[in-house]
């Protein structure tokens, strides 16, 4: 897929609704995904966003931003002036993979995160579906001694595949396993997403493979959590239709959802370390940094 330049003027958006507690800005560095053939794309919200996909079918396009870093800039010196330092606490992505396999050659997240390393926000979560997040590893580690640093790495089944029709998973489970494990190795906080919640093999020891990887982890069900009420987005593809058809139906439900925290919240010894859907991922104190000195002027929570 040959991605599309488009300008950009602005790249700190503000957020609200399922971010709104924990986060004040999301970035979205990528418009559409290369991932959205995969399984991942079967069920992704951003699909229905009409601003998002403008007509446009899902998979087949990815526009990248230009001017991304200079947006950023001028926004943070605006926001962080002397004497009035408002909070930035950044969701990267929203809506948009932040290291598509583009980003290898493209490199807007790695330009981007240079960049903070000299305007550090308060907090930056990166969420991601691929490991190629650790090929920032080292830059990763030295933002952190600027600000808080999350990264979160989609996990949300131990299954190799799952049965056809479903799409093949863009990255194995174990891949980006091993990539939390590498990131809470460099003493990252590395946050496995369960989001939303696939058919396991395995519960139990798909929760203890998790608890040695990662320092958190956050559960969700598209039920709770893919922005609309009851899972009205989701319902709207096949998503839940095919589980039903492969005998997953209860997947499909609540009931089973919460059985599966349960069987997390045992294995990682009690709620601390086991987020649920929006309070899981809007969890977490931050502070508050002064981006010229690069200490902590106060904190939030």
């Amino acid at each position: 897929m040959e991605p599309t330049a488009i300008p950009c003027k602005t790249i700190l958006n503000p957020t609200g609704g399922f971010l709104g507690q924990g986060f004040t800005h999301t970035i979205n560095l990528y418009r559409g995904c290369a991932l959205g053939n995969t399984l991942c794309g079967l069920y992704c919200y951003a699909q229905w966003n009409p601003y998002h996909v403008r007509g446009r079918t899902w998979g087949q396009f990815l526009e990248v931003k230009d001017g991304a870093v200079e947006a950023y800039c001028a926004q943070y010196d605006r926001l962080k002036t002397p004497g009035n330092l408002k909070p930035i606490r950044i969701f990267m992505s929203s809506v948009t993979e932040p290291y598509p396999p583009q980003e290898r050659t493209l490199r807007r997240t790695r330009a981007l995160l240079q960049a903070m390393v000299d305007r550090p926000p308060d907090l930056l979560a990166i969420q991601s579906h691929t490991p190629l997040v650790v090929e920032d590893l080292s830059l990763l580690r030295q933002l952190q001694q600027r600000c808080d640093v999350r990264v979160h790495i989609t996990v949300e089944t131990d299954k190799l595949s799952l049965p056809a029709p479903f799409p093949k998973q863009a990255y194995s489970p174990g891949s980006r396993v091993q990539a939390l494990h590498a990131l809470r190795a460099a003493g990252l906080d590395a946050v496995a997403t369960v989001s939303p919640l696939l058919p396991l093999d395995d519960s139990r020891r798909f929760a203890n493979e998790l608890e040695q990887a990662c320092t958190r982890v956050i559960l969700d069900h598209y039920l709770l959590g893919d922005g609309s009420k009851e899972g009205q987005r989701t319902n709207r593809t096949a998503f839940p239709r095919l589980l039903r058809e492969a005998g997953y139906e209860e997947w499909t439900t609540l009931e089973k959802f919460h059985e599966i925290v349960g069987v997390f919240r045992t294995v990682f010894g009690g709620p601390e370390r086991v987020g649920v859907s929006r309070e899981g991922f809007n969890a977490g104190r931050n502070r508050v940094f002064d981006g010229r000195q690069g200490v902590s002027a106060g904190s939030r929570t």
